[in-house]
């Protein structure tokens, strides 16, 4: 016997995208559906459009209300649908024709209470669409706590059972970021839940004037420095309400800290330093708060794009603005050339670059003194581009970019000049660190380009992997300096795994930078062992000898650096901090 399936859509300001939504959806090839319309006091044509479809089509309902939010719209939804199934369409966005064939069919064939598809992220700019798999990595299912973690958390993609929401009255937040406020939680009730491996929703991405483009503003156009704070303490607190908090409170810290990581890389590009400065601020006074004895320590990270994944597997918030990719230690090391201008239609690379030639690096340092720099080689890769003293990495980003730097000359990575200026460099980089910020730990993973692609099941070798080769020996070279000369620099050896290679549908590039979530998380819990022993006391004795003793790399280097000449060199005890530099001021 037929269901019946309610398909609840919030409706605000999208007059120019419902048409192409309702045809996608009244030409599902499941028939039995009640479409519900929800106007949520929209304020051009949408709710002209939404009576249209009304007298078109007779399973169209239109409830039109004042202004309250997409949660209110979604909640009244569920409160008035017939269904015994439910699902949310956003009207931006579309849904294959079998969309709700294909989900209600997972439902019944599993007995599950929630079923979800993956999806097709589509750029609304350039009508190119990039796939993300909701529950799975490398076709391999994600377990019930995994896919809580690091599932997309949106409430469309998605059917499930009327009665899954009404017997535990499941409701959403009246605040921003209402579904990861949720989602975790609608899993945890399911009974089962089963999963369709198609992209089934097409979501619009970089839509004018949706929340996201305009950083989740307040009403009157002011930043919410505390967004997705209320969110999540909504979800601690459901867990609570539905009786089984103590049995994933072991879950939840992840959940709330991927959630806030996410939010806050979305955030970065979108707000002004001071707004994002707070929004941090306020995110690390909530960690504190609810989870005083995890590591709420603040980081820098200087390494490869790669190395942002790995840690973003830890729970340890993962802050945008101490994340220095795309570039290299000899550029950072070099003089300043205070007037090159970089642009980049990617807007979090243009900042990247940008941070680069400004070396802005070493002024974030003296602001954050954090308690760990996280670092891999990656970068190291790329060839340098100099000129009269100044450099900037030839990245792939740098590629992409419209920049006023007009080299001199290209050094060869693979050179004896690069690699005698790479190593000279690295160890002004390790004693401008410790001058700045004294007691922050230098950690450096040991990674190396991928030299396989594919998944679990086949792989083979990149096209181009000779090349890799190559580069991975001078990589190899670069950690051996610092395992010899650097022995109170921690090295965690990540390329010992079998799941080491890239996964060949990986969303943002199969390239023998980037590795699958699997060996990234692998790689996490290396790092968090090491963070959660907290036994750097060794590493300190070390630290503290090589300063007393002195480094013959680092006395060698000091002849080549005026600059460090003119700076009084720290003496190793404990907050001696020297004058700022005034090539940086």
């Amino acid at each position: 016997m037929s269901q019946l399936v309610s398909l609840i859509l919030p409706v605000y300001n999208v007059e120019n995208y419902i048409d192409p939504c309702l045809e996608s959806v009244t030409n599902q090839t499941y028939k039995d559906l009640e479409i519900l319309l929800i106007n949520d006091g929209s304020t051009d044509g949408s709710l002209q459009k939404c009576l249209e479809w009304k007298e078109k089509d007779p399973r169209v309902k239109v409830i039109d209300k004042e202004n309250e939010g997409v949660s209110a719209s979604r909640n009244l939804g569920v409160q008035v649908s017939t269904g015994t199934v439910i699902g949310f369409i956003d009207p931006d966005d579309w849904v294959d024709e079998t969309y709700v064939e294909k989900l209600l069919n997972a439902l019944e064939t599993e007995g599950a209470d929630y079923a979800e598809c993956d999806i097709w992220r589509y750029d609304n700019r350039t009508g190119k669409k990039i796939y993300r798999s909701c529950g799975s990595r490398m076709d391999i299912p994600y377990t019930l706590e995994e896919h809580m973690k690091y599932g997309p958390t949106a409430t469309y993609k998605a059917l499930s059972r009327k009665s899954l929401w009404t017997r535990y009255g499941i409701h959403m937040p009246p605040c921003s970021f209402e579904s990861p406020a949720i989602y975790s939680l609608v899993l945890a009730l399911s009974g089962k839940t089963a999963y369709v491996p198609e992209a089934l929703y097409y979501y619009r991405r970089f839509r004018e004037n949706s929340l996201i483009e305009n950083g989740y503003a307040n009403r009157d156009g002011s930043a919410n420095n505390t967004l997705a704070i209320e969110a999540m303490q909504f979800l601690i607190s459901e867990f609570r309400r539905c009786g089984i908090y103590d049995q994933y409170s072991h879950v939840l810290e992840g959940v709330v800290r991927y959630r806030l990581n996410d939010i806050l890389a979305m955030q970065f590009h979108r707000r002004s330093k001071e707004d994002f400065r707070e929004l941090v601020h306020n995110y690390r006074v909530f960690l504190e708060e609810w989870f005083p004895n995890s590591h709420n320590e603040s980081y820098m990270l200087f390494g490869g794009y790669n190395l942002n994944r790995i840690l973003q597997h830890m729970d340890i918030l993962q802050d945008p603005y101490c994340r220095f990719n795309f570039s290299s230690l000899i550029s950072v090391c070099g003089k300043k050339d205070a007037y090159v201008q970089i642009n980049h239609k990617n807007k979090y690379r243009a900042i990247m670059l940008q941070r680069e030639s400004e070396q802005v690096f070493w002024d974030i340092l003296e602001e954050v003194q954090p308690a760990y720099l996280f670092m891999d080689f990656i970068e190291e890769r790329f060839d340098i581009l100099e000129k009269d003293g100044c450099y900037l990495t030839k990245s792939d980003a740098y590629d992409g970019a419209d920049s006023s730097f007009r080299e001199k000359r290209t050094i060869l990575r693979n050179s004896p000049e690069c690699d005698a200026l790479w190593k000279d460099n690295f160890d002004l980089f390790t004693q401008r660190v410790r001058q700045i910020s004294p007691t922050t730990h230098m950690i450096l993973l040991e990674n190396y380009l991928a030299e396989e692609v594919g998944d679990p099941e086949h792989r083979e070798p990149y096209p181009e992997i000779r090349e890799i080769l190559a580069l991975n020996e001078v990589l190899k070279g670069y950690y051996g300096h610092v395992r010899q000369n650097y022995p109170e620099i921690p090295v965690i050896e990540t390329a010992d795994s079998p799941l080491y290679f890239t996964d060949r549908k990986y969303e943002y590039g199969a390239i023998p930078s980037h590795l699958n979530e699997i060996v990234n998380q692998e790689i996490a819990k290396k790092v968090y062992r090491l963070l959660d022993e907290g036994n750097f006391e060794e590493y300190d004795k070390l630290r503290t000898a090589v300063r007393q003793k002195g480094n013959p790399a680092y006395v060698q280097s000091q002849r080549h650096h005026p600059r460090l000449q003119r700076r009084e060199i720290s003496s190793g005890v404990s907050g001696q901090r020297s004058e700022p530099d005034p090539e940086r001021s």
